[in-house]
């Protein structure tokens, strides 16, 4: 897709669309997508509030009026993924994993000027990949153990009509819904080890290169190709230039910006 040129906006900030987006030290997000919108970039206000799960529980707040929050997708399911963004509007997550992986682009990588000499950028990828094949497994089944373990049965207030007569007998009563909200994450427990565990291995196995852990890949891959590796800051702002100077804005953005 072309990023659109022109005059800067008018826009004040009373008018803008704001995107709340991750604060990192760093601060490679609001950098990449101002780099990346030339012009354009005026006609939002973009604001770092912190981590992925800052953004999502401050979308939940309902403060969010005039924009939206642009959260990594990290290794979350199309499931759930869907079922957050149809039930707030101010919640909307990144097609790929994180940001970073926009600078994994070979094309754009190799056009920098302290790359060492004869690297084949997209072998060095593959090799990152290759010998962390399984941390990155652990977090993704860690991920997925934790999706499906979310709902914990917690005990409900009890109704008037349930509240038994004497105190022994109500005590007896919650020790019993305890008992039976075990039970029920001891069979979810069962399922993991007998069925989805074997499942999401073999889901892991098909990920591609946009939905894994791009921030760790980028930070390794770095010292690989690089004689002197830029700070992620430097690198989102010189990779979004160049994306910028040919009017090209990643498919996986589209939408955002409108």
């Amino acid at each position: 897709m072309q990023v659109r040129r022109g005059s800067l906006s008018s826009s004040t900030a009373g008018d803008r669309k704001i995107i709340y987006c991750e604060l990192v030290q760093s601060g490679v997000d609001e950098l990449f997508y101002k780099t990346l919108l030339g012009t354009r970039a005026n006609e939002f206000e973009f604001k770092g509030l912190g981590s992925s799960q800052t953004l999502l529980n401050y979308a939940k707040t309902g403060l969010v009026q005039k924009g939206f929050c642009l959260i990594d997708r990290d290794f979350r399911q199309a499931s759930n993924v869907d079922r957050l963004e149809q039930n707030n509007q101010a919640i909307k997550f990144l097609k790929v994993h994180e940001l970073e992986y926009f600078l994994l682009n070979a094309t754009y990588l190799s056009k920098l000027s302290n790359l060492r000499e004869s690297v084949d950028i997209n072998q060095e990828i593959n090799k990152v990949l290759e010998e962390n094949r399984i941390k990155f497994m652990a977090d993704f089944l860690q991920f997925r153990m934790n999706e499906f373990l979310e709902q914990f049965p917690r005990i409900t207030k009890l109704n008037n009509s349930e509240v038994p007569d004497n105190e022994n007998d109500m005590i007896a009563y919650l020790l019993e819904k305890l008992d039976s909200n075990y039970n029920t994450v001891k069979e979810k427990v069962e399922k993991i080890k007998n069925e989805h565990i074997k499942v999401w291995k073999n889901e892991y196995d098909q990920l591609t290169l946009k939905e894994l852990p791009s921030k760790e890949i980028l930070k390794q891959l770095k010292h690989r190709i690089f004689n002197n590796p830029l700070k992620d800051s430097d690198l989102a702002k010189e990779i979004a230039a160049f994306m910028s100077d040919d009017g090209f804005l990643p498919p996986e953005l589209e939408g955002y910006f409108n």
